[in-house]
């Protein structure tokens, strides 16, 4: 979906307000296709994160990134730009070319940004080899944020008008967002099909935790560890936060049953 139209929404306590695609907002049934796979601010990308980054407008026409764009998620703190270290810089212009908005501009000695342009998307952030770039946000507020706006989307439908289809299939280790594919981190699990967010979610990375990491892959030679998962013990941190989050927001329950079909 194109287009700088939305509807501003509540959101929760870290976010306060976003702005949703009008085309989302004014529809009556959505479907959501999550391709899972592994995330360095969450570790785990399912349909949560899907609906949170997916449905919610990168700039609200005629308002500013911060005034409810996705870039709330990644920048939390009084900072509205990434802090650019220039004694870890080697002007490599990684950060240029994975920038969705051209809005970096790096020569041999210089690095600059166009406050304007940017979403505050990260990207750069998550690219950079030699960590030069950091974003104001703690990575469990991340996930209470990815929680908070797809309340935020999902409040926008009538209850059972949307539903989840996970593809546990080529599991990367990182977002699709990425410029990069790697060997997947498990085997494929299938395909998930539910009507509970929260429930398909938790379903996802317990088949991801009971299986066994790929050689050659993140995951290689890794012991996960009890009450763990490969994609947690890569990125080292707790990919249940947003899952448990979005259950304690009353947007579904972590119990499920599969039936095979």
């Amino acid at each position: 979906i194109f287009g700088l139209d939305s509807v501003k929404v509540k959101a929760g306590k870290i976010l306060k307000e976003l702005y949703i695609p009008s085309a989302i907002y004014d529809a009556p049934s959505m479907m959501v296709l999550s391709h899972v796979k592994g995330h360095i601010d969450s570790s785990y990308a399912g349909a949560i994160k899907n609906l949170a980054m997916g449905c919610v407008t990168a700039v609200p026409r005629g308002c500013e990134w911060k005034d409810g764009g996705r870039g709330k998620m990644h920048f939390q703190m009084e900072q509205e730009l990434m802090t650019w270290k220039e004694s870890l810089c080697t002007f490599c212009g990684i950060c240029t070319n994975n920038c969705p908005q051209d809005a970096i501009e790096v020569t041999s000695n210089s690095f600059k940004v166009d406050e304007n342009s940017c979403w505050r998307c990260g990207r750069c952030v998550r690219v950079c080899p030699e960590g030069a770039l950091t974003v104001p946000v703690s990575m469990e507020n991340f996930q209470v944020s990815l929680a908070e706006a797809t309340k935020a989307v999902l409040s926008t439908f009538k209850p059972r008008k949307v539903f989840y289809i996970n593809f546990l299939m080529d599991i990367q280790p990182e977002c699709d967002c990425m410029a990069v594919s790697d060997t997947p981190v498990v085997q494929d699990q299938g395909i998930l099909l539910g009507d509970d967010i929260v429930a398909i979610d938790k379903a996802s990375l317990d088949l991801i935790a009971k299986a066994e990491p790929l050689p050659q892959s993140k995951g290689e030679g890794i012991k996960v560890k009890e009450d763990s998962d490969v994609l947690s013990m890569i990125h080292r941190k707790n990919a249940k936060i947003q899952i448990e989050a979005a259950e304690k927001m009353g947007l579904g329950k972590s119990n499920y049953k599969f039936e095979k079909v």
